[in-house]
């Protein structure tokens, strides 16, 4: 029996693993270790390891990784931690294969602690460009990976020109998107009601309806020492509105301290016209998406995930540039006037037409199914040029 070892860093990474880990715990001929690491295990991040247990899924071994600090050192640092855990949990379980999946410093921890043990490595979603240091990451765990499961014709194109072996490159696009297209869809009413379970702020409750936008703005690492001015023109534009506004926290990345606070800042000035979130379930956060007016940001959902749903996206700054764009997106500067404009236009024009971009479901399996059968004995790599 084949052990595989599936790494989950975050809230987002899980829900494009999800159907994928299901796939797997179904499979007769393989023995599924889960391993939890990073934000899953703060509590201000919602503890999304309740999540993952909920669904059903043993958790093989969780190890607290992060180093407080949200600057550029602690990342490194980091790093450097989640490398001694996971060599050591390779050590102890000893899995035959170590699928890691996006581009997150957890997931390159892993490929690396893996690579130096002659573990075979899996890699969901590389070959994909964005801004950021996660560019670097994920085409650094491409190059530590010996299998490939891109989501995009030109991700898989990409990784392909860098080198990897066509054959073992399989293009099924992201098993987030087997999630999105199983969600029903839930009334307003109905999703208000689950919303408020989450809602601290009776004043916030209270001015809660329809008219809203759905706001994820992270922190951009390479631009770390600018956190501050970079979300400053995002309030501006909101001010510019009468528009509830639901807000999640930005992820654990270096600048997010400096965001949190400004974002306070903020929500305390609205008077009860901003609710702030640490994190939804899948299926609450995908309704939300579905029933919010614009979905303003530059969380990798408004490029991979809106799409979906025809909603329209106001893609901010530098995070997601060179990703793969949909119709439904609206790409501006860290501006206040383009970001209002951008608004103003998707709220002239309403609906986009679906598109699925990131693939049509079935993902999981598909990847489950060669992640279970191909051959791994060839642990040195050979590359093309």
């Amino acid at each position: 029996m084949r052990k595989i070892c599936v790494i989950t860093n975050n809230r987002a990474d899980y829900s494009r693993l999800k159907t994928l880990l299901k796939a797997l715990k179904d499979r007769s001929d393989v023995e599924l270790l889960l391993f939890v690491v990073g934000s899953h295990l703060l509590h201000n991040y919602g503890y999304t390891i309740d999540e993952i247990e909920k669904d059903g899924f043993n958790v093989t071994y969780k190890m607290h990784t992060e180093i407080d600090g949200r600057i550029p050192v602690t990342m490194a640092k980091s790093t450097g931690a989640a490398i001694m855990e996971l060599s050591s949990a390779f050590y102890n379980f000893k899995p035959d294969m170590v699928v890691v999946h996006g581009d997150r410093f957890e997931a390159m921890a892993a490929a690396i602690a893996a690579s130096f043990m002659n573990i075979f490595v899996a890699h969901i979603q590389g070959g994909e460009v964005t801004g950021t240091i996660d560019g670097h990451i994920r085409h650094s765990i491409t190059k530590l990976s010996h299998l490939h499961f891109p989501s995009t014709e030109d991700a898989e194109e990409r990784i392909i020109k860098m080198g990897e072996r066509a054959d073992m490159v399989f293009n099924f696009g992201c098993p987030s998107a087997d999630l999105l297209l199983e969600t029903p869809l839930i009334s307003f009413d109905d999703l208000k009601k689950e919303i408020f379970k989450y809602a601290k702020k009776e004043d916030w409750k209270n001015n809660f309806n329809e008219n809203f936008f759905m706001v994820v703005q992270h922190p951009v690492t390479t631009e770390f020492s600018y956190a501050k001015e970079k979300i400053m023109p995002l309030f501006d534009a909101l001010n510019g509105f009468n528009h509830n506004v639901l807000m999640l926290w930005p992820n654990i990345d270096a600048g997010s301290e400096t965001m949190v606070l400004e974002i306070k800042k903020f929500e305390k000035e609205k008077n009860g016209r901003i609710g702030l979130f640490p994190h939804f379930p899948f299926d609450l956060f995908v309704n939300i998406m579905r029933h919010a007016k614009v979905v303003i940001g530059n969380s990798s959902a408004g490029i991979r995930e809106a799409c979906y749903f025809g909603k329209p996206v106001v893609n901010i700054g530098t995070r997601q540039e060179g990703r793969q764009r949909p119709g439904n997106v609206i790409d501006v500067d860290y501006d206040a006037e383009q970001i209002k404009s951008a608004i103003n236009r998707h709220l002239e024009k309403g609906k986009y037409k679906p598109e699925f971009a990131y693939g049509k479901g079935n993902a999981g399996k598909n990847i489950a199914d060669i992640l279970a059968t191909i051959n791994i004995s060839q642990i040195q790599k050979k590359i093309t040029f």
